[in-house]
Parts: C-alpha cells; structure tokens; sequence
C-alpha cells in the first residue's frame, strides 16, 4: 500500500447489524457468532467449540441477544476423591 501500510484484512466490526460473539438462532439453534465476513456470510458455533454452519448468511440469522462483555460458560464437575 502507499505509505508503507499493511491492508488489515478484516472485516469491519458490525458486518449487517451482527458483531462477533452475539447469540443468534439459526434453525431452530442457538449459536454464537465466532467469524464474519464482509459480504453478510458469518461462522456459527456453539461455546464448546461444535460447528453449527460455516457460512450462514444474515438472512437466515435472528439476533436473541448482542455481545455486551465477555461470555461466561459454567461447568459443572465431580471430584471424586480417594481416601
């Protein structure tokens, strides 16, 4: 680029109202927003990591709730313990 500049290849922070990490539904599931494109595509995944769809387009997204801080997973487990 002129000025000796590196292009940063990202996609703007709000990609059609969606942003990274907001809690969509798609088909029934509720997923989160962990990639966007530019043109409107967006990766879908569970907390754990479980793809739901690698490039759903924001039309077939509805918006349960936007990323306000951090997301926060609880998870339970058992210790058993021997005496």
């Amino acid at each position: 680029m002129k000025g000796g500049k590196k292009k940063l290849n990202q996609a703007p922070y709000l990609v059609k109202g969606f942003r990274l990490f907001d809690k969509v539904i798609f088909k029934g599931q509720e997923s989160f927003i962990f990639g966007r494109y530019l043109s409107g595509y967006f990766d879908l995944r569970k907390l754990e990591g479980t793809v739901i769809h690698r490039s759903s387009g924001y039309k077939k997204l509805t918006l349960i709730s936007k990323v306000k801080t951090f997301i926060f997973e609880r998870r339970e487990c058992t210790l058993i313990s021997t005496l």
